[in-house]
């Protein structure tokens, strides 16, 4: 069984200066990716401002609406006007979800939304959506926080496990617990021998936006929009296509 899957920091909806409302275009993409599985960031669940200019203010039912059956939202940035967080989409029906706030500052607050989802009848996929903190001593907090949810799941040894999304790992320390220690596969450098460029989505440098996996063997990846190319965020949106079985991380 293959699966394809897409991660993307949605910015609210904005492009990098917030000049630009792109909603549609993003569910566009989204639908366009043929991705089973979707993982976002920076998705606004409530903003009064939003209503006031007359824009969607509700974006994870905007984008699942007439595409996904099955999704998960978890707020984690509450402010004054309403709240942001994390959005799981899925072709395939979701048996449990859980949030859990890994924020270090106020000023960054931070969410991982965890989801098992049922494939087939006994096939299920563990799944964690990420965003982590801009500072490296909060993100070196947050990689030891995930690495014991993960471990607190007890997974077996052979189940697959997919963690993406926007790792804000500019000075790349993230491969010391999930490849290292959690023995996990970043999808695009297994291909390309490097982590993909994301951000920021005009002028890509930085490599902040990853999918690790275990238990699942890596066809092949891509930056969906390439440097150049109308652009709908500040990141850009990294996806994959993986295929199932065990032992296949070799």
């Amino acid at each position: 069984m293959n699966l394809k899957v897409l991660t993307y920091n949605i910015h609210k909806g904005y492009d990098w200066n917030k000049k630009n409302y792109f909603l549609h275009e993003v569910k566009n993409l989204v639908k366009a990716s043929g991705a089973q599985i979707v993982l976002l960031q920076e998705v606004v669940g409530q903003n009064s401002q939003y209503k006031k200019m007359g824009l969607i203010e509700s974006q994870y039912e905007f984008i699942a609406d007439s595409i996904w059956t099955h999704f998960s939202y978890a707020k984690n940035a509450v402010h004054e006007n309403g709240h942001h967080g994390n959005l799981i989409l899925s072709e395939y029906p979701i048996l449990k979800w859980q949030n859990l706030n890994i924020s270090n500052y106020f000023l960054e607050q931070r969410g991982l939304l965890y989801c098992r989802i049922k494939l087939k009848k006994k096939l299920t996929l563990s799944i964690i959506c990420l965003h982590l903190d801009l500072l490296n001593k909060g993100r070196l907090s947050q990689y030891k926080k995930v690495k014991n949810f993960i471990q607190s799941l007890k997974l077996p040894q052979n189940a697959p496990l997919i963690v993406a999304g926007d790792f804000n790992d500019w000075n790349q320390k993230a491969s010391l617990v999930f490849e290292k220690e959690l023995k996990m596969v970043e999808v695009h450098k297994k291909i390309f021998g490097e982590y993909a460029k994301t951000f920021p989505a005009a002028f890509p440098f930085l490599t902040l936006d990853r999918i690790y996996v275990r238990n699942l063997k890596v066809l092949n990846t891509c930056v969906m929009i390439q440097p150049g190319q109308p652009h709908f965020s500040d990141h850009l949106p990294l996806c994959c296509e993986l295929q199932f079985g065990s032992n296949l991380n070799e």
